[in-house]
């Protein structure tokens, strides 16, 4: 497709002929076009080089040749056809592509100079005039960008992971020990594109070598972009011209099936896949949504980032572009997802920048659209094509593919780097473990909701599997409360920081759901009350409010609340601050709308500690609000 719309703008430019030039040279003009019609590139440049011998003067050789040279990225080559053709008074839309060359050069100043000079021509074409507006406006931007230049150190991620082949789109799972990325080899039998997969032990362990992804993902067709789910259980994947496929290339997912076995692949349906373009996925870390791209193909001036939201049935709802101010009439490409699901990197050309593709960030907004583009800055971002950008669980280290830093090691390798601090996502931090009957231990498949204690805003909902395993990912800057309303089963709470929790360190936290009798009772661990008082703090609401939807939906259950302290204090006062503190929590139930005949309260003071006084964290344990059951 791109030889073709290129051989199409060639033929299409040299209509006629100047005449400062000979019949040998214009022989050789129509051979160069002739060899070009057949895609022979280096033939046609060696007519042009004869024809330019036998002309200096011959302006449409002169600009045949440059453009050639340009195709092929060869900037400064392409400069001195340029060159020489304006200062041979060369047609006035030599300046044109004089300045857009000037542009991918990273020669700003001359680039503005150039099409400025096309602009004031009588002649300039009207239809060029946005894309020139554009490119002034990013050789500004380029300008002050250079005079700022951001802190940037690229590591090749070295011979473990690249080869002397191509290495690129990355992706990472939220422990940040597992790093699949495709690998596509370009000599030999087999050279289509594949899934590869390192690993370490920690985060300050080495990657291990390399490996194809075994199982029944990777096949004679093309594997290409690719996206990790948090918990690595799944990969969603790009492949093309597949039997089952709606359009060029679908977008599929993998499951996998333990000892480093991955499933057969499946096509996510026509409410994702379009009858064009879409690849290049990224997920949420919570597995709710999915992001990629769609174009007419991935030659397409303008490429969008669309979003699809997993429904109740595991399948996933009709894709739509995703709201806000990242998409434009240019480019938008690889997107990224990043863990604190509040910030989306891509690349694009559609917004000022240094160059063909450049790295942005764009953060989520109160009301779910996306907002101002942030471009990642000079000299991370350069006049060249800047893809496939992850960023770690870490919320600062970055991970991408390029084939124009010195040291590489192949044709495209993978390096790593640290973000500027103002092109950062928050750091995150995850939490694991099982939920089980405590009287029998069978496994329970269960909703978890995570709650912010402080903003009292539910962060996420999470769903332990079968086997009542369970794993969420959360802003790793931030106190939580967990909580479960399985029916059947006891109201359960837990209160848990991940404040100074780091991504390195998974916090635990195995869940045993008590069955609904009378008797039974559970710590309301988030109701908080300040030293020496029975007022709420509003910390305490989040929970409460979750206890009131408990006692809704199970209408027959009566329940006792109950205060405790420690020993500080005499028993009198204290008996007399739990008694307040627990009808503290019945007025609030009630002004909740729950029935004050289903509630009672009681304070013991510390007649029934938990844990030892002697110690702070003991009389910590003892400071409580309990819920027991009195009628069911």
């Amino acid at each position: 497709m791109r030889k073709k719309l290129f051989l199409g703008i060639l033929l299409g430019l040299f209509c006629s002929l100047a005449v400062a030039q000979s019949n040998r040279s214009i022989k050789y003009f129509n051979k160069a076009r002739e060899a070009v019609a057949e895609d022979d590139f280096k033939q046609a440049k060696e007519y042009l080089e004869k024809a330019i011998e036998d002309s200096p003067a011959f302006s449409d050789a002169l600009v045949f040749a440059a453009d050639i040279y340009r195709n092929e990225k060869n900037y400064e080559r392409a400069l001195q056809y340029y060159e020489q053709a304006l200062r041979n008074n060369g047609p006035y839309y030599v300046n044109l592509f004089y300045g857009q060359t000037l542009f991918a050069a990273g020669r700003y100043p001359e680039a503005i100079k150039a099409l400025q000079a096309y602009q004031q021509s009588p002649q300039a074409n009207p239809k060029y005039s946005e894309d020139i507006e554009r490119l002034i406006a990013n050789s500004n931007f380029a300008i002050r960008s250079q005079a700022n230049p951001k802190p940037y150190k690229p590591e090749n991620m070295g011979s473990r992971i690249n080869t002397d082949q191509m290495e690129y789109f990355p992706s990472i799972s939220a422990d940040g020990n597992t790093l699949v990325f495709t690998h596509r080899k370009t000599e030999g039998e087999k050279t289509d594109e594949d899934f590869w997969v390192t690993q370490r032990d920690s985060l300050r362990a080495p990657w291990s070598k390399a490996q194809p992804l075994r199982g029944f993902l990777n096949t004679e067709l093309n594997e290409g972009a690719q996206a990790l789910t948090a918990d690595g259980g799944i990969i969603y994947f790009a492949a093309c011209e597949r039997r089952d496929g709606y359009g060029s290339c679908d977008i599929y997912a993998s499951f996998y099936q333990g000892e480093g076995i991955w499933s057969r692949p499946v096509n996510l349906g026509d409410s994702v896949n379009s009858r064009v373009w879409d690849s290049q996925p990224s997920i949420s870390s919570d597995g709710q949504t999915l992001y990629f791209v769609r174009g007419r193909n991935s030659f397409d001036k303008d490429i969008n980032i669309y979003h699809a939201r997993l429904r109740s049935d595991g399948t996933f709802g009709r894709a739509r572009p995703i709201p806000g101010k990242v998409n434009t009439s240019g480019q938008e490409t690889s997107p990224f997802i990043h863990f604190d699901n509040q910030s989306l990197y891509f690349s694009s050309n559609g917004h000022p920048g240094m160059g063909d593709l450049d790295f942005f960030v764009s953060k989520k907004q109160a009301d779910g659209s996306w907002g101002e583009p942030q471009n990642l800055g000079y000299p991370i971002n350069t006049g060249g094509q800047e893809f496939s950008l992850i960023v770690a669980p870490d919320g600062k280290t970055g991970y991408f593919a390029s084939d124009a830093l010195e040291g590489g090691l192949g044709l495209l390798d993978l390096y790593s780097f640290e973000l500027p601090e103002e092109a950062r996502a928050i750091e995150i931090a995850y939490i694991r473990g099982r939920v089980t009957n405590k009287k029998t231990g069978q496994p329970i498949a269960t909703e978890i909701d995570f709650t912010d204690i402080n903003s009292e805003e539910k962060i996420l909902t999470e769903r332990s599997s079968r086997n009542g395993n369970y794993f969420a990912v959360l802003p790793g800057n931030a106190d939580y409360a967990l909580n479960i309303k399985e029916e059947g089963y006891l109201f359960y709470s837990k209160n848990f920081s991940l404040a100074t929790q780091t991504v390195d360190r998974a916090f635990v936290l195995n869940v045993e759901l008590i069955p609904i009798e009378v008797g039974e009772r559970v710590k309301l661990e988030n109701v908080f009350f300040a030293t020496d008082s029975y007022e709420l703090d509003a910390r305490s609401y989040a929970e409460l409010k979750e206890v009131a939807s408990f006692l809704e939906a199970n209408p027959s259950v009566k329940v006792a609340l109950e205060g405790h302290t420690d020993n500080e204090g005499t028993p009198a006062y204290n008996k007399t601050l739990s008694q307040n503190r627990a009808k503290a929590v019945m007025n609030y139930l009630v002004e909740q709308g729950i029935a004050a005949d289903r509630l009672s309260a009681s304070g013991y003071g510390d007649t029934q500690p938990v844990a030892t006084n002697e110690t702070e964290e003991g009389r910590q344990l003892n400071r409580r609000t309990e819920l027991r059951i009195t009628g069911y």
